[in-house]
Formats: structure tokens, C-alpha cells, sequence
């Protein structure tokens, strides 16, 4: 018998840890060449989307950490999107030593020279790109995109996204392409479901068919 009522409260906690009123934004995000971009493949299509959505109270950043390693004298990831608050590691997986720093805005950063196998860490209390380098091995470059809330979303131009568990209520969905203007759109989250969101964005930088396939 005790052993019943302890699945049974088991079973009980498990339900309070499953979000109440929790709902989601889903969609596609499509990126289109300006009026004068001409013809032909759009530029920036390989280039990340981030969404986010912005209104109600924020929760606490995750507490597992995101990672950018050093290899073969590269970045892995370039791009990468990580919570305001939320720990970004830095390991050097590489055969040589490294210095890892920023001088963007508020964010900047150096994590001094580390060697292989050691790793260094940032947080990060502005939201925004961040510019990565190394100082001793100049064609290192990542950007970190920092978001002011765990509920975001990261993909490609042309794919779909998910925004799962998010607390019934309306919010500003905002997105973000490098090659585009800010788009905010207000939605209305439920309490359970999912609203979808099909949106498109216009490259403001054109170029050529031919310089987007480069």
C-alpha cells in the first residue's frame, strides 16, 4: 500500500512540473531579394534567422550552458544564439593556444590565452550580436546572438520553426536576419494549441545572383 501511494504521489509531482496554460508559435520564414536585387537567388539564404518572442515576465536563463569550441583554427559553431544570463563556453579543442575576445558595446570580453584541452567561459547581461575573434589567429570569427528570453527559435531562410511551452498570453514576435529590417509582429499565445506565423522578410542589402552562390 505504501508503495501505491508513493507512485501516486509521484505521479502527482509530475503533473505540477508539466507547464499550466502552456501553448506555442510555429511557422515558416521566408526571405525575399528587395525591388532591386534583380533575379535570381536570394542573398542571405544561408545566413541565420533568430525568433523570439518578447512581453510576458521572463523566466530564469537556462542553466545548461551553450558552447562555441575552437578547431582547426576555427570557430564550431560561427553562429550561435544563447539567453541573456545564460553561460557560454568556450573550449580550446584546437593543437595551439588561443585568445578569445570581444570589443562589442556592453558584451566585450577577453578570455586571455588558454591552451588545448583547457576552456574558458562568458556571460553575457546584453542582448545583441556579439562579435568573437582571436587575437592570435585573425581569420577566427563567431557572432553570438544574444536573446532576452528562452523562448526563441533558430533557423535557416525558408524552413519552419517551433516555439514550444510558452506561457498562455500576447506577446511581440520579433525576427532577425542580418541582411534585414527587424520585423515585430504581436501575437496571442493559448492555452493550449499552437497560432502559426508564415512570415517574410526582404534582403535590404542586394547583390547579384552570382555574388549570393559565392
Amino acid at each position: 500500500m505504501k508503495k501505491l501511494w508513493l507512485i501516486g504521489l509521484l505521479a502527482i509531482g509530475s503533473l505540477f512540473s508539466i507547464p499550466a496554460n502552456a501553448g506555442g508559435v510555429s511557422g515558416k520564414i521566408r526571405l525575399v531579394n528587395g525591388s532591386a536585387s534583380g533575379n535570381g537567388a536570394t542573398l542571405g539564404d544561408k545566413e541565420a534567422v533568430v525568433i523570439w518572442l518578447e512581453g510576458q515576465e521572463e523566466p530564469k536563463p537556462p542553466e545548461t550552458p551553450v558552447r562555441i569550441s575552437q578547431r582547426n583554427l576555427q570557430f564550431s559553431p560561427d553562429f550561435l544564439v544563447a539567453v541573456k544570463g545564460q553561460k557560454v563556453e568556450m573550449p580550446n579543442d584546437d593543437d595551439v593556444a588561443h585568445n578569445v575576445y570581444s570589443f562589442t558595446g556592453m558584451n566585450q570580453f577577453n578570455l586571455g590565452v588558454y591552451a588545448k584541452g583547457e576552456y574558458r567561459s562568458v556571460t553575457f547581461d546584453k542582448t545583441g550580436i556579439v562579435d568573437v575573434f582571436c587575437s592570435i589567429h585573425h581569420q577566427m570569427h563567431a557572432r553570438v546572438f544574444v536573446v532576452p528570453t528562452r523562448y526563441f527559435a533558430s533557423i535557416l531562410p525558408g524552413q519552419s520553426f517551433n516555439i514550444n511551452e510558452v506561457p498562455a498570453g500576447k506577446y511581440v514576435l520579433k525576427v532577425w536576419h542580418e541582411r534585414s529590417r527587424m520585423l515585430e509582429k504581436t501575437v496571442v499565445v493559448p492555452r493550449t494549441g499552437v497560432v502559426s506565423e508564415n512570415l517574410v522578410l526582404e534582403n535590404n542589402n542586394p547583390q547579384t545572383a552570382t555574388a549570393a552562390k559565392k
